[in-house]
């Protein structure tokens, strides 16, 4: 039974690059995302995650690919996890989330990652906890439910999930 899953916002990517943000490829990351990315990389290293997941926009498949680095696992892409379209309702975003919450269930794997955007994070938030979480203190850029690289936890607690923001990434100037 899945009893433990790391919810990862991929990391910061690049501004300016008229790459349309909601469809594949989307835009790369920066090279602050890059270091993000690694932050969180080393963080989850130290979980026993034994799958990985991700988006198949480019700043996902980015931060999965250094996740993967640092942690030996490989990625596996999902269509279900990408990015909420600007023409596509919040309704059918959750429905994706739940398709891909039921094929976690499905699988006896241990912990498992995924990295995602903040629509669908929210959007799992909302489904694991059952509409209770109150995300009103989680407000971060773009009214995302998690910073750039930020990872929430979710731990099965009985036939509930217990959730926590537990990583942020240092906010570091490049130059």
């Amino acid at each position: 039974m899945l009893n433990e899953i790391y919810i990862v916002r991929h990391a910061a990517p690049q501004q300016g690059t008229n790459i349309p943000y909601d469809r594949v490829p989307g835009p790369p990351l920066a090279e602050l995302g890059r270091g993000e990315a690694r932050a969180a990389a080393l963080y989850l290293s130290h979980c026993g995650i034994e799958k990985l997941y991700a988006s198949p926009l480019d700043r996902a498949m980015e931060t999965a690919a250094i996740i993967a680095e640092e942690t030996g696992l490989e990625r596996e892409t999902v269509e279900d996890i990408r990015e909420m379209r600007n023409d596509e309702p919040f309704e059918r975003v959750r429905e994706r989330m739940s398709a891909f919450l039921a094929r976690l269930e499905a699988d006896p794997a241990g912990p498992v990652a995924f990295v995602s955007h903040g629509s669908p994070v929210r959007a799992m938030l909302q489904l694991l906890s059952n509409d209770t979480l109150d995300l009103t203190p989680y407000n971060f850029h773009g009214g995302n439910p998690l910073p750039t690289a930020g990872i929430w936890r979710a731990v099965r607690d009985g036939a509930a999930w217990k959730l926590e923001l537990i990583f942020e990434p240092a906010r570091v100037e490049v130059r």
